[in-house]
């Protein structure tokens, strides 16, 4: 993937690319790339063509694809949420594509912007033949902290790796949040260029996973008094009780699945990588997963469910279903 940036600033274009992926920050940035290397300023008005959704036809897009660039050496014709590769969508209406992929004229760039592929679609292969098809995974937590710390370095600022922990168990992890967030601390530190974990906690939002693993943590810790308030405290943010079961419901099964993949003998690496959660996460379940049995674990999830049908069945008022759920597990 990295590769694909130098391409473009040596100025050696692929005739069609797809980009697709769960990382929608890592995404808009290639695209915002590929848009500007092709495209110098002032040529963008007269030589982009973007089709979205249902606009989005092969004849209108091979019309686009056919038109000589005006004044500009190349033409970028973007395709997005077509849903020309998904299953139920739109794929017969994409598969008309598949022959222009091998003609598409040397002036011409087209990129496929996609929330959803299927890999084993005829369209897929073709665009992996003629051209480039470019997944955006999520970061894992190593990748994340090599792309922080860049950002801390570019603005003459730094952070140890304790610090950098806690940035990542504090923010959301979408990583537009994440920018965010480290903007607004490299701005409170003005001319200082050490970032300390107490400017983590007078700047940065804590997510409502954050304050939900807080809440779980010291469920497993058996202090109901802290489990409650942090409760409480959401309540008076105006968090949704509903919300905040079903993340503690999903923290209950990461502790479980951890605990059982680790009885397995598989490392905290692969049981990361498995669940798709950051290495901190794994580390601090396997430590709350001691608390319980197996067994005992299974039944909290259990209970999690009956707490949720008792809920949209009217059987308990969601405010009190939750706080009594989070008092059980508290003080067995």
């Amino acid at each position: 993937m990295k590769e694909l940036k130098k391409q473009w600033k040596n100025g050696e274009f692929g005739r069609c690319y797809l980009f697709f992926g769960a990382e929608t920050y890592l995404l808009k940035d290639y695209e915002t790339a590929l848009e500007k290397a092709l495209l110098p300023e002032g040529t963008e008005m007269m030589n982009h063509d973007i089709f979205e959704e249902k606009r989005a036809t092969a004849a209108a897009i091979m019309d686009a694809a056919e038109t000589f660039p005006f004044l500009n050496e190349k033409r970028l014709v973007t395709v997005k949420n077509s849903e020309f590769f998904q299953k139920g969508g739109r794929k017969e209406e994409g598969e008309k594509l598949k022959e222009f992929l091998a003609d598409i004229p040397e002036s011409t760039c087209l990129l496929f912007i996609e929330e959803k592929v299927e890999k084993t679609s005829a369209l897929y292969k073709a665009v992996v033949k003629h051209g480039q098809a470019v997944e955006f995974k999520k970061l894992t937590e190593k990748d994340l902290g090599a792309w922080i710390k860049k950002l801390c370095k570019d603005n003459q600022k730094q952070m140890s790796e304790s610090v950098l922990g806690l940035f990542l168990q504090t923010v959301d992890h979408d990583m537009e949040n994440m920018e965010g967030e480290l903007l607004k601390l490299i701005a409170y530190k003005g001319e200082e260029s050490e970032i300390k974990a107490e400017d983590i906690r007078a700047v940065c939002t804590v997510s409502l996973e954050a304050r939900v693993f807080d809440l779980v943590k010291a469920v497993a810790e058996k202090r109901p008094e802290k489990a409650v308030q942090i409760y409480r405290t959401l309540l008076s943010m105006k968090e949704s009780p509903y919300m905040v079961l079903s993340l503690i419901t999903r923290q209950f099964r990461f502790i479980l699945e951890t605990k059982l993949l680790s009885e397995s003998g598989m490392t905290n690496e692969t049981i990361a990588a498995k669940l798709e959660i950051r290495d901190f996460a794994v580390k601090e379940y396997l430590r709350q997963s001691k608390r319980f049995s197996a067994r005992v674990w299974k039944d909290a999830m259990k209970d999690c469910l009956e707490t949720d049908l008792n809920i949209k069945s009217g059987k308990a008022a969601e405010e009190t279903a939750v706080e009594l759920l989070i008092v059980k597990y508290a003080t067995m």
